[in-house]
């Protein structure tokens, strides 16, 4: 069952006796109170309100993304009218409006994680309601559905610094995580420059210092500003305060040794002067970085000036964007580093989130690193994010869960898909394979995957045909029940017009030895004589089946028989079908040839007419009937030229004679 099917069937709270109207009988000397419907008629919570119009748009809203999950416009209109519930979003609000609340946001951010504005909204909403403790548990689902989202990690980051001011440690590992999910973005300075605003007002300029120094290495938009920042501090702050302890040495024995200088001829340096040495040595160490992050940024510009939609939406990107991505993706696995291909990618598949495509070489990438939790990970999202209609995704998250050894997981997706797609071909197959590998000395729960899909009413012929084969393969070729396998086969004779039927039921009658193999075999080539496969199709059987009888046969006469019936018809058909078909290629090429010739006398009539309408012209201008601007206006066109004629001295029959 997906989010919206949860939603839909779920049941609220009885509202509070405050919104029922009271109806008293009399029964026994007690009051009745009617209950309330808690469900709309789609099975939908129902909304608390009295207003007819918005419960009916509640319930049509709920009955479209139940069938239609992907429907991004309906869930917002679903938003909308939950906002118009009566009572609010409060601490002091009816039961029912919360929780009408959380399943909507709860069903639609399960289909859209990538919706980092709805988390923020949801965050709000349960502040409200819980406080706290309600926003940052929101906070926490949304970083972990969105988790390279650089405004939900400000506003988690701002929230934690409100209301938990006093555990720094915990603000700070916060940033830190942040820092991993968003710091290699290249438009991460609204965060970095929270996490350094953290540190200058706690006033531990050290940790300021080092973190900034973190921050000129990465190539983002503000690169420069942010160096800029730097140096103003290095430029200020006294050394020792801004520095490690180990930093300090480092730099102070070389500012106080100079190159090619004895050890003991070095001079004193005041304390003023040592700083100074320092403070140069680090802005001339840190130019070096700057150089650096300036060349890289530059490598990406181009590719980033580009990306015009950096955010999730449901409507299709355009082809630039996508070639765009492709590009930049290719540059940064050229570059070669890891975690910064891994960001990209993880960028690229918030906007590219609906394309198979970028989830596969994603997919391919972590596959190179032998990291199979990362791509448990990527998978596990792609599932969401796809379409169900194309399950190759979740079918190899299935593969995957198998490999890391969850194998309760891997079922589930292959239940999943069969629920969303029954009779899916290739997803049976894995899922029976998959039973027995877990349980190659039980092969119940395998036969079982292809008996379930047996007879379904909402698949086509040619997929029963392909599960009835699949599913005797299976009981011949790995149950080694011949018995069992010749009565699925049986099953689909006089129903199935399919060469992978024909061609697997042969084979399998032939693996099988006994007195009545002639008998068997040549039943099922019988089959195909008088099947609905293609005439050239069955002169191909028919051919095999001569070959068959040739070869395994046990009367002559039968033999014959078969060529005459098989043989001889087909040489004649074939003979007939040449000799038509060369009468036919001759009969066209001298329609081809009457039709150039016709053409070709309509072409000289058209220039002796033209020549004809040029003498009209010439004399109906001498005579002043028709001037050089009445040419284009039909009046001297061979069409008309039977009322022209009295005036010109010219009389033609009508031109449609």
């Amino acid at each position: 069952m997906d989010s919206a099917e949860a939603a839909a069937t779920h049941t609220s709270p009885h509202l509070e006796s405050s919104n029922v109207n009271n109806v008293q009988e009399e029964n026994g000397g007690e009051a009745v109170v009617p209950l309330q419907p808690t469900t709309t008629p789609s099975g939908a919570p129902m909304p608390t309100t009295t207003d007819p119009a918005l419960i009916e748009a509640w319930d049509r809203c709920w009955t479209v993304v139940k069938a239609s999950p992907g429907e991004f416009d309906v869930w917002e209109e679903l938003m909308r009218l939950a906002d118009r519930q009566d009572g609010g979003f409060t601490p002091d609000a009816p039961p029912a409006n919360i929780a009408n609340v959380r399943i909507l946001y709860d069903a639609f951010l399960e289909k859209f994680p990538l919706c980092f504005g709805y988390w923020k909204k949801y965050s709000d909403l349960e502040f409200l309601s819980r406080g706290p403790e309600g926003a940052i548990d929101i906070f926490e689902r949304g970083v972990k559905g969105i988790a390279n989202s650089v405004d939900l990690w400000v506003q988690y980051c701002t929230f934690i610094m409100e209301h938990k001011a006093d555990n720094r440690e915990e603000i700070e590992q916060l940033f830190e995580r942040g820092a991993k999910c968003v710091g290699l973005d290249f438009m991460p300075h609204v965060f970095w420059e929270k996490f350094i605003s953290f540190y200058e007002e706690k006033e531990e300029y050290s940790k300021m210092f080092q973190l900034m120094e973190r921050v000129i290495r990465i190539p983002m938009h503000q690169y420069a500003r942010f160096y800029q920042q730097y140096v103003q501090v290095a430029s200020t702050r006294p050394m020792s305060e801004i520095l490690t302890e180990e930093q300090y040495s480092t730099y102070k024995a070389k500012a106080t040794t100079r190159e090619g200088q004895e050890e003991s001829s070095k001079e004193e340096m005041t304390e003023e002067q040592l700083e100074a040495e320092i403070r140069r040595l680090v802005i001339e160490a840190s130019g070096l970085i700057y150089a650096r992050t300036a060349e890289e940024t530059n490598k990406r510009w181009p590719f980033e000036a580009e990306i015009k939609r950096p955010y999730f939406h449901v409507k299709p990107m355009d082809m630039p964007q996508l070639s765009n991505w492709r590009r930049y993706l290719d540059f940064e696995e050229t570059e070669g580093d890891v975690e910064r291909i891994r960001v990209l990618y993880e960028r690229c598949l918030v906007t590219c989130a609906l394309y198979e495509e970028f989830w596969l070489r994603y997919g391919a990438w972590a596959r190179s690193l032998s990291n199979v939790d990362l791509l448990q990970d990527i998978y596990s999202r792609a599932v969401v994010m796809v379409p169900s209609s194309n399950p190759s995704l979740a079918l190899t998250l299935a593969m995957i869960e198998e490999e890391r050894g969850d194998n309760e997981a891997a079922r589930r997706q292959y239940q999943k898909t069969l629920e969303n797609l029954p009779g899916h071909i290739e997803t049976i197959v894995r899922f029976a394979n998959f039973e027995r590998r877990i349980s190659p000395g039980d092969l119940a729960a395998a036969e079982l995957v292809y008996a379930s899909q047996l007879g379904l009413d909402n698949v086509d012929v040619l997929t029963q045909t392909a599960i009835v084969t699949l599913y005797a393969k299976f009981l011949w070729q790995v149950r080694k029940d011949i018995d069992g396998a010749r009565a699925i086969f049986k099953t689909g004779e006089g129903k199935f017009d399919s060469k992978f039927y024909f061609s697997n039921y042969i084979k399998f009658e032939m693996d099988q030895p006994g007195e009545d193999y002639e008998k068997r075999v040549s039943a099922v080539y019988e089959q195909v004589r008088y099947s609905g496969l293609s005439e050239s199709v069955r002169n191909d059987y028919g051919q095999s089946y001569l070959d068959f009888v040739m070869e395994f046969g046990s009367s002559a006469a039968r033999y014959n028989q078969l060529e005459a019936d098989i043989k001889a018809p087909s040489v004649y058909v074939a003979q007939s079908r040449k000799r038509a078909a060369a009468a036919e290629r001759a009969e066209e090429e001298e329609r081809a040839k009457k039709q150039r010739q016709e053409e070709e006398d309509e072409a000289k009539k058209g220039d002796v007419a033209m020549d004809g309408q040029a003498q009209i012209f010439e004399h109906l201008e001498k005579e002043g009937v028709a001037t050089a601007s009445d040419a284009g206006s039909g009046l001297a066109d061979p069409a008309h030229a039977q009322w022209a004629g009295p005036a010109s001295g010219y009389s033609y029959p009508p031109a449609t004679e």
